[in-house]
């Protein structure tokens, strides 16, 4: 033996593996996935069909002649100018005209010019305020 190979043999040891056994046993594992795959996949259609063919139909809680949903919210402004506009004429409309605003307790809503004319008429309505505490009677400072 030289000094270099202390074993006696270069390069690996061939007695501790054999490559042929190697390679056989990843093919039968191989091989053995492919089988599994080949009877496992049908296997998993025919079990679907026959449960989707045996369960009841899924009960609908909309008719079937329902309108599409409407859009969902908040919806995309498009054009800003327009729709400022839009919600502007909005509220103009309801600051200028009538209407209630909850009619079983009676309460309304007017016009402001037509308000300012009454309580310029009228003046505010007088509210009972606090009632005023008594001075104290010994000289506070």
């Amino acid at each position: 033996m030289s000094k270099h190979e202390p074993h006696g043999q270069g390069g690996y040891e061939k007695t501790d593996a054999d490559a042929g056994a190697t390679i056989r046993a990843g093919l039968y594992i191989l091989g053995t996935m492919v089988l599994t795959a080949l009877v496992l996949v049908p296997m998993y259609h025919f079990l679907g069909r026959r449960e989707a063919r045996d369960q009841e139909p899924a009960a609908t809680v909309l008719r079937p002649d329902a309108a599409a949903p409407a859009p969902a919210f908040p919806k995309l402004v498009t054009a800003e100018p327009a729709a400022l506009a839009e919600f502007r004429a909005q509220e103009d409309a309801l600051l200028a005209g009538y209407g209630w605003v909850e009619k079983d307790k009676g309460i309304a809503r007017m016009p402001i010019d037509a308000a300012m004319k009454i309580v310029a008429k009228r003046g505010l309505p007088k509210f009972p305020g606090p009632e005023p505490t008594p001075a104290p009677a010994g000289g506070a400072r």
